[in-house]
């Protein structure tokens, strides 16, 4: 017992020693000048932050795999087992059938660029790890209710930034507590479901939110940065939303599809498109959208920032957006 407690004892330790994180302390000292976080670059800051995060996340797994390995040992011996019976007991999982494997490759064959045979192995084994980990978190669960387990540690906060919103095209109310800032691709397959789920929090939250549109073309085809040139064209004449959800609708054609045949379906006046889309101010304004996402750390698409804070969800969109959003709401209250 004295064992555990000495090794407890040293775990809890690890997570209550102070951190403090970029924002706060003087990360570096130049030139007899002292630099805190919060005076870095934005992507910087960005940069400092997910490292904490991840750090919060690894510490927060170390001392659950400890705990787990404890409870274990704790109920073998309590139940007179070999410790290896019971694991196996309690993580024990399925193999995934041939019918789930071909499932999972047809659903993400786009991003397997091999044949389902010669991948068939590596699913299996991914399938099988995942429901492990599902049984490993309900077991953990039952841990905490079971003996109380809970760890005092504060996440890292993330750095509040000042995302540009003047002069981009915006739903909603502009006198809302929480503006959602989406960045993105009109090439990107997530950005055109991002898209649905946008439309979707505006009908939810109606008055309570606004959401601004940034373009960050960073497909290497260039064609969604022409894309985003013509949409600011049709911004001109009012029609930014309606060139958005066709251009969106229409994404697996953008390669064939010229902009200017968007707006046509769209009766725009093609007279005034045209001399939008040759001018330098438009193009200008995209890569002035393309560098402040750059300034702010971006590395992919759709990207959301809440109220200045960039938004790091796993899972379901929709519903990591509405909790992010609800958050905000309650902190702006």
């Amino acid at each position: 017992m004295a064992r555990y407690t000495h090794a407890l004892a040293l775990v809890l330790g690890f997570l209550c020693v102070s951190t403090v994180s970029a924002e706060q302390s003087t990360v570096i000292r130049y030139d007899g000048h002292e630099y805190q976080g919060s005076n870095l670059p934005a992507a910087l800051r960005q940069k400092f932050y997910e490292l904490e995060l991840e750090t919060s996340k690894q510490k927060q797994q170390i001392v659950d795999q400890y705990i787990l390995n404890r409870y274990l040992q704790d109920r073998a011996k309590a139940e007179s087992k070999d410790i290896r019976v019971l694991q196996q007991e309690l993580l024990q999982v399925s193999t995934p059938s041939d019918e789930e494997l071909k499932q999972f490759y047809d659903a993400n064959k786009a991003r397997i660029p091999a044949p389902f045979e010669q991948v068939k192995a590596q699913i299996s084994e991914f399938l099988r790890s995942q429901r492990v980990a599902l049984k490993q978190g309900q077991l953990m669960k039952q841990i905490q209710e079971q003996k109380g387990y809970s760890v005092e540690m504060t996440e890292p906060s993330p750095p509040v930034f000042d995302v540009a919103t003047a002069g981009y095209p915006s739903k909603g109310n502009p006198k809302a507590k929480v503006t959602l800032v989406e960045f993105a691709d009109y090439q990107c397959p997530h950005c055109k479901k991002a898209g649905k789920v946008v439309n979707n929090l505006l009908k939810k939250f109606g008055d309570q939110l606004q959401v601004v549109y940034r373009d960050f073309p960073i497909n290497s085809s260039g064609i969604s940065r022409k894309v985003a040139e013509a949409a600011v064209c049709a911004d001109q004449q009012g029609r930014f939303w309606d060139f958005h959800d066709l251009a969106f609708e229409r994404q697996s054609y953008l390669k064939a599809v010229k902009s200017s045949m968007l707006a046509e379906q769209l009766g725009l006046d093609m007279d005034k498109f045209n001399a939008c889309y040759a001018e330098q101010e438009t193009k200008a304004k995209v890569t002035a959208s393309l560098e402040e996402g750059n300034r702010l750390g971006l590395t992919g698409t759709p990207t959301f920032f809440i109220n200045g804070r960039q938004l790091h969800l796993h899972g379901e969109l929709e519903q990591g957006l509405v909790e992010a959003i609800e958050e905000a709401l309650k902190a702006a209250s």
